[in-house]
């Protein structure tokens, strides 16, 4: 066992994190090879018994958030509070909302037949767990990623493999010991490692839950086709929001503000484009301005808005972007720049961006804002539309019937008006996208198909043959005619109905006597 390399410096002050050692690829079978004699136990328990279960995992976590959260601050160089707020203190309301969802989600379904068609049976649907879900999760949020898969899958009856970021392993590795300690041993595992890891537990699990980047997902996508296994991905985003002239400057400031620079911007649901009418642009953006420049990024204190980036290839990528759009010409409003002793980055602000630039057309995923001057609300629903992303979108008006009429235009997962991103949070609302974000869905009952597979059960309860058996003769010609003149509508096929229903029933029971009577007897 070796160390894993990223993941083992600290993104706030560059200080060296104790390491994490990883999985080695050839004991990822084992790991998942326990959780799959864990599974059964368990599904095979009631779903009240698992609810219950999984609200005391829940609460045992949110009682020992302390220690997740000084984990938190050391992977990620946040603050405490934001640790605690974003992430932490929402594990048990989250999973009291996933359990209200399973409880409606799992319920059979009773499905109402046709008594001509099909008469004297009754169709149930129930819905089984999968077996061994793997859950391959991110470093922006290397807590909440994880427990909103994670409560689904258990609660739908499956063990699950949790396999966190190499950036972010502690994380991950502490949600597994809680498990261990609360839940029936083996059923939540934990899988430590870089992308040949991963690639492991995709080999051998029997469905798959990835957010991440769109070429790994791409790649995780393709092999779960070719092993026949359900995959949710969710591949992150360019989110744009659109501003009008008419909307209440004081609240749209506040929220763009906070939806762009949440988490320094490492959100694939972040607001990385603003697209603002031309009219109202002088009036919106420098109020805008003065609002992300009172930000302060971690400086080692606990009072801080915004922490560093959480790696330095992500730190890379915004200085890359910020220098791209100096070079043809936008305005750096405030940021632009490195802060602090690590991986900290001054929130940013650019105005009179176009497309072609790539903080417009790219995802930067840090706390960089594009504002991009449009003409009316026709040319920025136009313009955000242009990305080849689609997961949240936003309206920002007072015309509330106008302002939903633009949201359903946005082509995305989730369209806001006058708020954004926060219904990632809400276990009852599909956190889904279109595009290249992937589409795969978190969260809701629309979550399911990855996590349980649908078992007809169908009760015949007819001690009499079906009219439709052989023999064929001329009543069940002049039957079929009369079940599809039946079905136009016509009343006189009923009469029809009724009168060969007899003739065709006895003559398949004289089959059959006939069949019993020249079959051996014992």
């Amino acid at each position: 066992m070796s160390p894993s390399a990223p993941g083992s410096i600290s993104p706030l002050d560059g200080h060296v994190l104790e390491p994490v050692v990883s999985t080695p690829v050839e004991e990822v079978a084992d790991l998942v090879l326990e959780a799959r004699r864990a599974q059964p136990a368990w599904a095979a328990q009631p779903l009240n018994a698992r609810c219950k279960a999984v609200l005391g995992f829940a609460r045992a976590a949110l009682e020992r958030h302390e220690e997740i959260v000084a984990i938190l601050v050391a992977e990620t160089g946040r603050s405490a509070l934001e640790c605690g707020l974003n992430e932490a203190n929402g594990i048990l309301e989250y999973a009291r909302g996933a359990v209200q969802v399973a409880r409606k989600a799992l319920k059979p379904e009773r499905v109402r037949l046709n008594p001509v068609a099909f008469p004297v049976k009754r169709a149930v649907i129930e819905t089984l767990p999968r077996g061994v879900v793997g859950i391959i999760a991110p470093w922006n949020y290397p807590l909440g990623i994880f427990f909103k898969s994670l409560f689904p899958a258990l609660l739908t009856g499956n063990a699950v493999i949790l396999k966190p970021s190499e950036h972010t392993p502690r994380s991950g590795g502490w949600l597994a010991r809680v498990a261990a300690d609360t839940l029936p041993p083996g059923l939540v595992q934990v899988a430590q490692g870089g992308g040949a890891v991963g690639a492991e537990v995709l080999e051998q699990v029997d469905a798959v839950v990835f957010t991440g980047s769109v070429a790994t997902g791409r790649r995780i996508a393709a092999r779960a086709g070719e092993r026949l296994i359900p995959c949710s991905v969710e591949l992150g985003g360019k989110d744009a929001a659109i501003v009008l002239s008419d909307c209440d400057l004081g609240r749209t400031v506040a929220g763009i503000a906070q939806w762009s620079m949440h988490n320094a911007g490492q959100n694939c649901a972040g607001i990385e484009r603003v697209f603002v009418e031309e009219a109202f642009a002088d009036t919106f953006v420098p109020a805008l301005a003065r609002a992300i420049s009172r930000l302060r990024v971690a400086q080692g204190t606990g009072d801080s808005e915004l922490g560093p980036l959480q790696n330095s290839q992500q730190l890379g990528i915004v200085e890359a972007h910020v220098a791209d759009a100096r070079e043809q010409g936008a305005q750096v409003l405030c940021g632009g720049s490195r802060v602090g002793a690590g991986w900290g980055y001054l929130p940013t602000l650019i105005d009179h961006c176009r497309p072609g630039m790539k903080i417009v057309d790219e995802e930067t995923f840090g706390p960089v804002l594009a504002v991009v001057r449009v003409p009316d609300a026709e040319a920025a629903i136009e313009q955000a539309n242009a990305s080849r992303y689609g997961l949240n979108g936003s309206v920002w008006t007072r015309d509330l019937a106008r302002g939903e009429e633009l949201a359903r235009r946005l082509e995305v997962g989730i369209a806001n008006v006058n708020n954004h991103s926060f219904s990632g949070i809400v276990p009852q609302i599909p956190w889904t996208g279109v595009k290249e974000t992937g589409p795969g869905v978190a969260a809701s009952r629309f979550s399911y198909g990855t996590f349980t597979r649908p078992r007809t059960v169908l009760v015949d309860r007819n001690r009499q043959p079906d009219p439709f058996w052989f023999p064929v003769d001329a009543h069940l010609v002049t039957l079929a005619g009369a079940v599809r003149d039946l079905s136009l509508g016509t009343l006189s096929a009923a009469f029809r109905l009724l009168s060969v229903l007899s003739r065709r029933t006895r003559a398949i029971r004289a089959l059959g006597d006939e069949m019993n009577e020249d079959s051996p007897r014992t």
